[in-house]
């Protein structure tokens, strides 16, 4: 019996190093920011290392007992109806925790990330195995399991502002086009969003045509979750344009 125990915590304490190093190695390789990975390695690590040891010691207990002629059999039995019972009662939380282990793997999302989960958008401000938790536009606080989200968009890791003019069926399509590009370079050279910018705002053209206007886009690529003060400094341009006559409203 006392062999059986030092074997445990020796396979114990193996299997913890073991997996901190290779998760360590992983998230290195993945080439993020060193902070952002040793969260992410800490967090998926913890889970890890408590399934290996809770397996490691169920079986050591249960092979203790057999040692003192008790019939195991019926015991295991019992704790495997008892399991599955309790495992088909919490599929909902499994489910959670394992999507959650791959969000971390996969490093779908982190703290400070602004992400859209369909659910709920925001600021990331905590997660663990289980959840997520955000903070929206309005200060609204929301918690996501993991398990609920079928998508994600992340856009901290990329980001881009589709800037939309809708001016009157009447205005001249070259008018547009002139109006369009005058907006664009204003843009690009305005002094409060020009470091926001990843390059000069560039016209898409006509995306929408309706009974009285024209839907005119502007794609601007923009630095990670700087979408929304790029697109507030366009609408304040493009009521200048519309207030000295070069864009004409419905």
């Amino acid at each position: 019996m006392v062999l059986i125990i030092v074997l445990a915590w020796v396979a114990t304490v193996v299997s913890r190093r073991v997996v901190r190093r290779v998760l360590r190695r992983t998230f290195a390789l993945a080439g993020v920011d060193p902070i952002r990975a040793e969260a992410r390695q800490r967090a998926v690590s913890a889970a890890l290392r408590s399934a290996i040891v809770g397996v490691i010691w169920a079986i050591a207990v249960i092979t203790v007992i057999s040692e003192f002629g008790v019939n195991i059999g019926a015991f295991v039995a019992t704790a495997t109806v008892v399991g599955g019972a309790i495992a088909f009662g919490a599929q909902q939380l499994l489910r959670d925790l394992i999507a959650g282990f791959f969000v971390l793997a996969e490093d779908q999302y982190g703290v400070g990330d602004e992400v859209d989960l369909g659910h709920a958008a925001g600021r990331v401000e905590r997660i663990t195995l289980r959840a997520v938790r955000l903070r929206d536009a309005v200060g609204a606080v929301w918690y996501v399991p993991h398990g609920g989200v079928a998508r994600v968009a992340n856009l901290s890791k990329s980001s881009a502002a589709a800037l939309d003019i809708e001016v009157s069926r009447s205005m001249s399509r070259a008018a547009l086009d002139e109006a369009a590009e005058e907006l664009c370079a204003e843009l690009a050279a305005d002094a409060s969003v020009a470091s926001l910018l990843s390059g000069v705002p560039q016209p898409v053209g006509i995306v929408d045509v309706r009974d009285d206007r024209f839907v005119y886009r502007v794609k601007a690529g923009t630095v990670p979750g700087a979408h929304d003060t790029v697109t507030a400094q366009w609408r304040r341009l493009m009521l200048d344009a519309f207030d000295d006559g070069r864009l004409r409203a419905p």
